[in-house]
């Protein structure tokens, strides 16, 4: 028999009375190529130009890219279990940003 533990409270799940709820995450480094969208809009207007484009956009993406060593620190994949209650916790607060604002200080 399999046993599963909530990863935030680390309580066993029992996968016969409640529900095991899994978050799957994927967090990828994007770096914004301000030239995309102003060649995008000349490849919609020419389109008899798209080999020429498409040759200036890929030698552009060259000087933009990260060295690989750099992307790969910043991505990262999980695969989460939760049991119910933290399930409910999770929907109702994400990206935890209510966290910070609980937090009250005095306005000396």
């Amino acid at each position: 028999m399999i046993h599963y533990t909530c990863d935030r409270c680390k309580r066993t799940i029992n996968t016969i009375d409640q529900p095991r709820y899994v978050v799957q995450i994927e967090i990828q480094s994007v770096v914004d190529d301000p030239l995309d969208d102003h060649v995008a809009d000349i490849e919609r207007e020419a389109d008899e130009d798209i080999d020429y484009l498409s040759e200036l956009h890929q030698s552009l993406e060259g000087v933009v890219e990260l060295p690989d060593e750099t992307a790969g620190e910043s991505n990262h994949r999980g695969r989460y279990d939760l049991c119910c209650n933290c399930h409910n916790q999770f929907m109702k607060n994400p990206l935890g940003r209510d966290t910070m604002a609980a937090i009250g200080f005095s306005n000396n």
